[in-house]
């Protein structure tokens, strides 16, 4: 029983991982987290700040996209960046 135990304890755990993008949009910045919730901001610097208010208490990351879809910025969310 203890080899079985310690041996289903050596799996790593999956873990949830949200993903939250941002990109360039006609009218300025539109930040992507799931279909339907898609709000977009006249400057990047306020899209950011948006997504890192909807990352509270998740993890994952923020990804900043350019307008070739290529990644620019990855703004990494979890406990140890949190502050209180």
């Amino acid at each position: 029983m203890r080899n079985g135990l310690t041996k289903l304890l050596s799996y790593p755990l999956a873990v949830a991982m949200t993903v939250i993008e941002i990109r360039p949009h006609r009218l300025g910045w539109k930040v992507f987290e799931a279909p339907g919730v898609e709000p977009v901001f006249p400057e990047k610097d306020r899209a950011i700040n948006y997504a890192r208010s909807r990352a509270c208490f998740r993890l994952g990351e923020i990804r900043i996209l350019d307008s070739g879809d290529d990644v620019e910025r990855v703004i990494p969310f979890d406990d140890t960046n949190r502050k209180l």
